[in-house]
């Protein structure tokens, strides 16, 4: 996919409106999904809660982010059709019974203002303004978009605001996939932060 193919699924072609509920629900685990880091979130947050430096950024790796498989898909600029590449990127760890991100207190997210992009742009990943499908799943889990979808309520957003939130979610993602793959996937040449054995460690506890 190219930035270009980023098209907004007719129900929002005329914007729509969304208010977070603050339930807290998108912030804890229970297999619902991960949330993805990349470098400037990782600096952000290091930077916020003191860490700095690489050793700071290492006890950041131990304390908040696991390892998992991903995958991207890319075509080549000669090649006829695109494939798929896999390999790790970093999210963050879930704590506790309810799986709950480490900066959650309550529902209330402790570092709002330098959260990861993923949690920012919510509800505009472009998997979900893509396809209504795929949105109205999500809205089962989610009291704001039920809201948008059922009462058609809620903060007013254009369709040009939704798609540039999802096309910079995209860049983001793709900006990594890049730098790996220019790195033959190599996490710890694009991280040279993380502990030893980081990954292999991480892959132990699943």
């Amino acid at each position: 996919m190219t930035t270009q193919e980023i098209k907004l699924s007719k129900a929002l072609e005329n914007g729509m409106g969304f208010s977070c509920q603050m339930c807290g629900g998108c912030c804890r685990g229970f297999n619902e999904g991960e949330v993805y880091l990349y470098k400037e979130d990782i600096l952000r947050l290091a930077q916020h809660l003191n860490l700095k430096g690489n050793s700071g950024f290492k006890k950041f790796a131990e304390r908040y982010l696991k390892a998992i498989d991903d995958s991207f898909f890319w075509k080549e600029p000669k090649a006829e059709r695109r494939k798929p590449y896999k390999f790790k990127t970093l999210v963050f760890k879930f704590t506790g019974d309810d799986e709950r991100c480490h900066f959650l207190l309550g529902n209330e997210c402790t570092v709002h203002s330098y959260r990861p992009y993923q949690c920012k742009c919510f509800p505009f990943w472009h998997i979900l303004v893509t396809s209504r499908k795929n949105y109205v799943n999500y809205s089962k889990k989610c009291p704001g978009l039920k809201e948008s979808l059922v009462k058609k309520v809620g903060e007013y957003y254009s369709a040009e605001q939704i798609l540039s939130r999802a096309t910079e979610e995209y860049e983001i993602e793709k900006k990594y996939f890049l730098e790996m793959k220019k790195h033959d996937f190599d996490i710890y040449k694009v991280y040279p932060f993380l502990p030893k054995n980081f990954v292999e460690e991480e892959n132990k506890i699943k």
